[in-house]
């Protein structure tokens, strides 16, 4: 059997001082998280789906390609819905353990994966992702759960990485400030959040490094002001014990799930660890 037939091989094991960082700032970096040849394969998985010259991936018609709306970056939603591959990657125990020590648990729901390409802003007229929180927007009970952030390429600031306001996913949840078209981002209405929270430095991320950030953190993406897209794979994890809200979201809707129980779905197993 090839590596490739085991794709969490791929992945090396989460540190004491990196699960330290992470519990005090609601984010941390991962160097080599993923070795290259993992990386090279889910960058020829995406690309083959979504094209070397990116679109996103209507949810409604998985097959169609077309431009998206928000000019953050084009996407691919629930790829290993799609891709047996990458199921593997995305389910896999070793992936499953990095976010069950993240969170202190011997065991993690997976919830859903994403490739997100950050376009350029001069070419293609991509945008910065505002100021936001990520959990205002997921139909969930509780905090607890993380998105783990994987460039397959090389991804210098200029290149649109992330920013955080380390330890602010301990206020709260402050509103939804995605998909807005007032352009009104989360620090316009809570600048106080920035002066609390201090912001994490520009990183300069190697494909196959990681970043993961807390569902409550505040964070931002600058454009992307290089001549060729930022390539990104996700997967997003809960605490087992997550219930639902019955709140709309692409990645619950239509599942028939119940509301005030576990995620229990085929879609989003519990990986014991």
């Amino acid at each position: 059997m090839s590596d490739l037939d085991n794709p969490g091989k791929g992945v090396r094991a989460i540190t004491d001082d990196e699960v330290a960082h992470y519990l005090e700032h609601g984010w941390v970096r991962l160097e080599g998280f993923m070795q290259p040849w993992l990386v090279e394969e889910l960058l020829a998985h995406g690309q083959a789906k979504m094209g070397a010259d990116p679109l996103t991936l209507s949810s409604a018609a998985p097959k169609d390609l077309q431009a998206n709306e928000f000019k953050w970056y084009e996407r691919w939603d629930g790829p290993s819905h799609h891709d047996d591959w990458i199921k593997k990657v995305s389910h896999s125990p070793e992936l499953a353990a990095g976010a069950a020590r993240l969170m202190g648990l011997d065991a993690v729901r997976f919830y859903f994966d994403h490739f997100f390409v950050k376009v350029p802003a001069e070419e293609k007229g991509g945008t910065e992702t505002p100021w936001h929180q990520d959990f205002p927007h997921h139909p969930l009970d509780r905090m607890g759960a993380l998105t783990m952030w994987i460039p397959l390429v090389e991804c210098p600031p200029e290149k649109g990485t992330m920013r955080f306001l380390s330890g602010s996913h301990r206020i709260g949840a402050l509103g939804r400030y995605l998909n807005r078209h007032d352009k009104i981002n989360l620090l316009d209405e809570n600048p106080w959040v920035a002066e609390k929270f201090e912001a994490s430095p520009p990183l300069h991320l190697m494909p196959g490094d990681a970043t993961v950030h807390h569902l409550g953190i505040t964070h931002y993406a600058p454009p992307n002001t290089t001549d060729s897209p930022r390539w990104v794979y996700t997967t997003q994890w809960l605490p087992p014990a997550a219930r639902f809200t019955g709140a709309p979201n692409h990645r619950t809707d239509g599942l028939d799930l119940e509301i005030d129980k576990p995620l229990d779905h085929p879609r989003f197993p519990v990986i014991s660890v």
